[in-house]
């Protein structure tokens, strides 16, 4: 595989030689490999890497549909492969000698992620409803994808093929829209080659490899490229000329190889002007910037003065809050999955921020984050004037689109509502709106939700910030925040199945009543299917106790077995310290609508959840109880 990083020069010669001197070619080659640039190395990486890489998750779901996938090459050469052609893609146009290897290799991983048990209601398109699930499946792979960090995986988001498949539960496809309850699966590909490309070569042949072959051959004629774009469209990143924000500071990556830091001083359809820190001044067309960072927002004065009684209320950048002292102001942190964090600054540096909510101290994860802003203090009054005490009011907005016409036949405008979301589910949100009661809208009309309301985030971090301790046959699970895809809490769980004892055999035969009695006569709960699934998979969120990929032997799944004592397979134990969590017994939980399920048992998953209906006993229904704030 080595050869193809060798120009093409030499690579008609290379393969006219005998294996023997094949093999001698390739390992001097490979002792001066350290010698070369740095250009070579990544070469090496792609071609030492898959051409087609499955996720764990993908892997499984494809060979358990009945597809023979090729032998995987190891997570670390696939890592290595992608890396490096994020990084040729930041060098642009100096990476033209590697345009050889990109073509061969054209490097794709592959993900599959699935959404289970849900259900069209029937309003608007079943296409629209669809394809509503397979943009936030697609936003949630870019967040946590299991290949590269968001930092790397956000520039390949036009370079990602997300297709989706609707079955119902008893595994037949779906032709027509249905009002049952389906499954969607949504495969993820990531063309990294067809991103380095474009960004190496500033043509646009998307992910069509042919195309992109056929280019490099000199039948550019023949091959149907994609129209011009406007410079307010996407970069060569993928990225959007219309989202730099006058007076912002960015760095910016011209395919000229240059590179600018400063602060954008004027901007236009057909040109940028930006001051450089050494307070020069550059205008340059927006067609050669092939990718930029956003480094600092406006400036502004973290101390209004009379003429600025808005400063507190607007967003600050990292750098701005660690460069300038706030003294004891309290902040809020708002992150991408919506959440609000309220507390003061503790600490701050490059990678993350540190509140003080209550007595505990939350980090946050610099990437994660939306905006900072400070909270203003309460107006003073005079001293013989009680003031009202109200609490601080955060309403939430909801743009809904319009429907229908209007007396002069024109479509009619959006829709805006202003209020506090109460409730929400697949098909329909709440807001209650001030004087006008709740209005209860659809999903399929909903354009942007704009949540500011904090009152039920702040009771979660609240409950968070509780110290618990755990009994020593209990295991602490403890999911701090900040991390995209992923909740926060703290929870304490049994060890082993119940009876919670080392070496017994588990309790089986149990019905979810007894199992919710049982647990309550300890002092204890049965745990929430959210809960049991992060005690197994971990941190992590592994797809097993011991990592990602089934390994038998090591947790007692083979069905025709029976239960065997607690604890009996020492490696079947979950990162946390959870044993016979895959395996063993069937375990009840409270499912996400409160109802009877079951998590665990033989051919399961960490991420399994099978609906309980009824709640009545089984010959191997067990269970293992939790304890929280």
């Amino acid at each position: 595989m080595f050869y193809r990083s060798m120009f093409s020069c030499g690579l008609h010669r290379m393969l006219s030689l005998s294996p023997l001197m094949k093999i001698i070619v390739l390992t001097v080659f490979s002792i001066d490999l350290h010698a070369q640039d740095e250009l070579t190395k990544l070469m090496y990486d792609i071609s030492n890497g898959p051409q087609h890489y499955y996720s764990p998750d993908a892997y499984s779901y494809f060979t358990g549909k009945g597809f023979s996938l090729p032998v995987q090459k190891s997570r670390d050469d696939a890592v290595k492969c992608f890396k490096a052609v994020i990084a040729m893609a930041e060098m642009g146009g100096k990476a033209k000698e590697a345009l050889t290897v990109l073509l061969t290799a054209y490097p794709q991983a592959v993900h599959v992620t699935e959404i289970l048990n849900v259900h069209y209601s029937g309003e608007g398109t079943f296409e629209d409803w669809v394809q509503t699930y397979v943009a936030g499946e697609k936003n949630k792979f870019i967040l946590s994808s299991p290949f590269l960090e968001y930092k790397a995986m956000s520039p390949c988001e036009p370079f990602i093929l997300s297709t989706p498949e609707v079955t119902r539960l008893n595994g037949e496809p779906v032709t027509i829209p249905t009002k049952d309850l389906v499954n969607i699966s949504v495969t993820h590909t990531v063309y990294f080659g067809a991103y380095a490309l474009t960004a190496i070569t500033g043509e646009q042949f998307g992910i069509d490899r042919e195309k992109w072959q056929q280019w490099w051959k000199g039948g550019v004629a023949t091959a149907t490229a994609a129209p011009a774009r406007s410079a307010l469209e996407r970069l060569r990143s993928g990225q959007l000329f219309s989202d730099i924000i006058l007076h912002g500071t960015y760095r910016m990556f011209l395919s000229t190889g240059d590179e600018l830091t400063g602060r954008v001083e004027a901007k236009s359809d057909t040109s940028l002007i930006v001051e450089t820190t050494d307070g020069k001044a550059y205008t340059f067309r927006p067609s050669i910037i092939t990718k930029y960072e956003y480094l600092e927002p406006p400036k502004r004065s973290l101390s209004p003065s009379r003429n600025d009684v808005n400063a507190d209320s607007m967003p600050f950048s990292f750098d701005e809050l660690r460069d300038r002292k706030i003294g004891g102001r309290q902040l809020e942190v708002r992150i991408n999955s919506g959440m609000v964090f309220r507390g003061t600054l503790k600490e701050i540096d490059s990678q993350e921020i540190k509140l003080q909510v209550g007595s505990s101290t939350i980090p946050i994860t610099r990437e994660v984050v939306i905006d900072i802003r400070i909270v203003p203090p309460p107006p003073k009054t005079a001293p013989h004037v009680r003031q009202r005490e109200t609490a601080p009011v955060h309403l939430d907005t909801v743009v809904v689109r319009g429907t229908g016409t209007d007396e002069g036949e024109k479509p009619k405008k959006d829709s805006i509502y202003v209020g506090t979301i109460t409730g929400h589910d697949a098909d329909f949100l709440v807001i209650a709106i001030s004087g006008a009661g709740e209005k209860r809208i659809p999903r399929n009309r909903i354009l942007r939700v704009v949540k500011k309301s904090t009152a039920s985030y702040e009771a979660i971090i609240k409950r968070y910030a509780e110290p618990l301790f755990c009994p020593d046959d209990m295991f602490l699970v403890d999911l701090p925040p900040g991390k995209p895809g992923r909740p926060f809490f703290k929870v304490c769980v049994d060890r082993y199945e119940y009876p919670n004892v080392k070496g017994a055999h588990p309790r089986i035969n149990v019905s979810y009543d007894d199992a919710l009695s049982l647990c309550h006569k300890r002092g204890k709960r049965l745990c929430t299917a959210e809960e049991w699934k992060w005690a197994c998979g971990g941190i992590e969120g592994y797809t097993y106790p011991y990592g990602w990929n089934l390994e038998k032997g090591k947790c007692n799944v083979d069905g025709s077995r029976t239960p065997e004592p607690s604890g009996s397979r020492h490696n079947c134990v979950s990162k946390f310290g959870g044993y016979d969590m895959v395996g063993n017994v069937f375990e009840w939980v409270t499912g996400p609508k409160k109802q009877p399920s079951f998590m665990g048992g033989p051919y399961s998953k960490c991420q399994t959840l099978t609906e309980g209906v009824g709640g009545s006993a089984k010959p191997q229904s067990g269970f293992r109880c939790c304890k929280g704030n």
